[in-house]
């Protein structure tokens, strides 16, 4: 026997001290509020959470199924402060919207009833009135680089375009010889928003990540949205069959379900503690830090905001001008 295989004779016989303490389990029990939970770190690092015994009534454990179910892991700790009222006007906003959505389906289809031409034409019609919303995302699609900055403001304007693209549609019965026009011009409006809605999500979602949990927030962010569109499609199924089924009711209802909408959405963006700098929050430290010596956080700045005009001028920051350069003061006042 040479060296060299006493040497791996050797190593054979030693025991491998790394992966002996790689392979003991590191879990331990937590009992809270009647809850016994089994926590365990996996071999990848993360931390799994098993309950193992729940003695709470029906009532706390339905709430903490919800909770676990459309909230992050970890909820409250594991995003930032505002994440919940952000996600309840969300949830008001889907709702709000699915319903319109209903109203404006069933409008259209009474509009595309009312035209004295073949089958043929109004289905011809009907897909042109959906191309029209391609051609607003495509248009959109070169505003991109814009919204970065302004996230908040062009979430708000897509909601709003939304809603007029909806209008549009729950009006087209007024004036069926002019169905193509108001449903493309209001499919236009829709489409545009559709795409703004979409690139601004990232932004608005990453500003609530706390633990880089953003992947967590996303999908559960898209339940929310999933579940209460379902319920509001619901809420609107029961208004078009009542309220909503005069064209009288739908000119009622409509407009107090897209301010309902509009409004939920500005709740949304001014709860969303976004952390990158624009003009108008440069300017808002700048005059906080002169005024007070100290820095605001976004927390600080997100209530202040001016969501519509982000461009108004802040008289307090004194000539401040950011642009793709950077920051610069000139002066002060």
């Amino acid at each position: 026997m040479n060296l060299l295989e006493k040497i791996k004779k050797q190593k054979k016989k030693e025991p491998d001290k790394s992966m002996s303490v790689q392979e003991i389990p590191i879990y331990w029990f937590e009992t809270s509020d009647s809850v016994t939970r089994h926590y365990q770190f996996q071999p990848d690092g993360h931390l799994s959470v098993k309950v193992v015994d729940d003695s709470r009534p029906v009532y706390h454990r339905v709430v903490d199924s919800f909770l676990n179910k459309f909230f992050p892991s970890g909820y409250p700790f594991s995003v930032n402060e505002g994440y919940l009222r952000y996600t309840q006007f969300r949830a008001l906003q889907h709702f709000t919207s699915a319903a319109l959505s209903v109203l404006s389906t069933q409008s259209l289809l009474f509009a595309a009833g009312l035209r004295p031409t073949p089958a043929q034409a109004t289905v011809v019609s009907w897909i042109l009135k959906d191309g029209m919303q391609h051609v607003g995302k495509l248009i959109c699609s070169n505003l991109g680089a814009r919204m970065d900055s302004e996230p908040k403001r062009w979430r708000i304007l897509a909601d709003a375009l939304y809603d007029l693209g909806t209008g549009l549609e729950v009006l087209s019965p007024l004036c069926p010889q002019l169905f193509l026009e108001m449903a493309g011009l209001g499919n236009f409006a829709k489409g545009i928003a559709v795409v703004a809605a979409r690139a601004t999500r990232l932004p608005i979602y990453s500003s609530f990540a706390k633990e880089g949990n953003l992947s967590d927030l996303f999908a559960k962010g898209e339940a929310i949205s999933t579940l209460f569109n379902v319920v509001g499609l619901g809420a609107g199924i029961q208004l078009a069959s009542t309220v909503c089924s005069s064209m009288q009711g739908k000119m009622i209802v409509g407009p107090l379900l897209s301010v309902i909408h509009v409004y939920s959405v500005i709740e949304e963006m001014r709860a969303a503690p976004v952390n990158t700098l624009n003009p108008q929050r440069t300017a808002m430290i700048v005059a906080d830090f002169v005024k007070t010596g100290r820095i605001s956080s976004p927390a600080d700045l997100r209530y202040r905001e001016d969501l519509l005009f982000p461009g108004r001028l802040i008289e307090d920051a004194g000539n401040v001008k950011m642009d793709r350069h950077g920051i610069r003061a000139e002066c002060f006042r």
